[in-house]
């Protein structure tokens, strides 16, 4: 399995996490993705537990090679426990159809598993308390390529706060050797933000195609990145 370093940093802007004791301090070591569902739905680690309906765990096969990570669920997504439902998964399925990805081939989640009220923003130490889910989830699937949607999972995952219109389809070396390719959230989509349909199916098949062996991974981009600049500086 993956061997993680550090927690990754939690990016909100405008709250500092306090010391946020994990969620996972005294249990044992997970085996599967049954055991972290079960430990998901029995997580009382933040407030916002209290006004769930049905915390989201993971959807799609345990050994599946991309992985695809939004930010929080919203109401169609706490109704049902799932990722993705309503609207957003409509335009999720539409890009995934259009880059050649099947959603039964993906594992999908997100970052936070319980929705925020009224659909605001993830507080930094809300991030920081459910991080040990992705982290645990990410280590028992092992994908080869993550596929971040919007800005907050792309930050979660990077480690730093970058706007997604700079990084959309890049492919960035995170994790120790996963492709990360960052593209906007379906809702972007659904609330016309300019371009966010046409990237997400750009950067969906970007993903596709990492997996083809058609582009190179985030790893082999950054060593090559790496070579050319010590050529340069000669």
């Amino acid at each position: 399995m993956t061997s993680f370093g550090p927690p990754l940093t939690s990016t909100d802007t405008d709250r500092h996490p306090a010391a946020v004791p994990p969620v996972t301090a005294g249990l044992p070591p997970l085996r599967t993705l049954r055991e972290l569902d079960r430990r998901i739905d029995g997580c009382r680690a933040c407030g916002l537990h209290r006004g769930r309906g049905r915390p989201v765990t993971s959807e799609g096969p345990v050994d599946a090679d991309l992985m695809i990570v939004g930010d929080v669920p919203r109401r169609h997504e706490d109704l049902q426990g799932r990722p993705f439902a309503g609207a957003a998964a409509n335009v999720l399925d539409n890009a995934m159809l259009d880059a050649g990805v099947l959603r039964t081939d993906v594992h999908l989640t997100s970052v936070v598993r319980c929705r925020p009220e009224d659909d605001r923003a993830p507080t930094a130490t809300e991030i920081a308390t459910c991080m040990p889910h992705l982290l645990a989830q990410v280590e028992l699937v092992e994908p080869r390529v993550i596929v971040a949607l919007g800005a907050t999972a792309t930050a979660v995952l990077l480690g730093r706060r970058v706007p997604i219109e700079r990084v959309a389809g890049y492919r960035l070396d995170v994790l120790q050797g996963i492709t990360l390719v960052p593209t906007y959230h379906p809702t972007d989509v659904v609330r016309g933000v300019p371009k966010a349909a046409r990237s997400l199916q750009r950067d969906l098949a970007v993903a596709k195609a990492v997996l083809d062996g058609r582009l190179r991974t985030g790893a082999e981009t950054l060593a090559d990145l790496r070579s050319r600049r010590e050529v340069g500086a000669v």
